[in-house]
């Protein structure tokens, strides 16, 4: 996700990048760009009044090309006018609808980013779920007693204080819980919690599979969430 991510800022800053230089072509050409950008922005934004706001810049350039600044002072102004219609106005018009002209795509930054937030929240939470589950199998190991007063892996109960991260005591859940988890039908659920008291509860993933005849592969998927401490009494 972070290559992602700075591979969407470094296609945002390029879009900048182009968008100015392409809103500066006035200055580049001495105005003389103006006329041609503002007809290529209509075209893009297919807006009546950026068609509309060609027309001065159209006048501007025939006012350059039609009276030469040397002939007399009505000349001068008139060219001096058209000039700064193209090269200030025109780039000042040209940074004001840039953002319209070059609308995002869907790999602009700012377009993706709650969901890259949403992302992260999701992956912090998969990691403290993971350390969670991690640290609750380490108390069970050294102090199954605690374990079971702390109802680790009781998921079928509700205010627990202790996170274990959805771990699932599988000695000691009730069979609703059991089919839950194990993505089972009731009766299956059924026939492995009488399996489950018959034998006096499983010791691991592995018994669990050959005890209830459940395949490995299916116990694999979620076997990262089992947890199998002493039945209670």
């Amino acid at each position: 996700m972070a290559d992602w991510e700075r591979s969407i800022r470094r296609a945002h800053l390029l879009r900048a990048v182009l968008t100015t230089l392409w809103a500066l072509l006035p200055v580049f050409t001495l105005g003389f760009a103006a006329a041609p950008l503002m007809i290529h922005a209509a075209a893009r934004m297919q807006r009546w009044w950026q068609t509309v706001a060609t027309a001065p810049y159209l006048a501007a350039t025939a006012l350059v090309f039609t009276f030469d600044p040397d002939v007399s002072a009505t000349s001068e102004a008139l060219f001096g006018a058209g000039m700064f219609v193209n090269f200030v106005v025109g780039t000042g018009h040209a940074f004001a609808i840039r953002g319209a002209v070059w609308k995002p795509d869907g790999t602009d930054y700012h377009t993706f980013r709650p969901l890259l937030e949403k992302q992260r929240e999701v992956l912090a939470a998969q990691r403290d779920a993971r350390a969670a589950r991690e640290a609750a199998r380490a108390l069970a190991a050294s102090d199954p007693r605690q374990a079971l007063e702390l109802q680790i892996g009781r998921v079928d109960l509700g205010d627990r204080a202790f996170p274990d991260g959805g771990l699932v005591d599988v000695n000691n859940v009730p069979q609703a819980a059991l089919a839950k988890v194990l993505r089972i039908p009731a009766p299956r659920a059924a026939q492995v919690a009488r399996a489950r008291a018959q034998i006096g509860g499983f010791s691991s993933v592995v018994e669990l599979s050959v005890t209830t005849d459940l395949p490995p592969r299916h116990l694999d998927a979620v076997a990262d969430r089992l947890i199998f401490l002493p039945p209670s009494p």
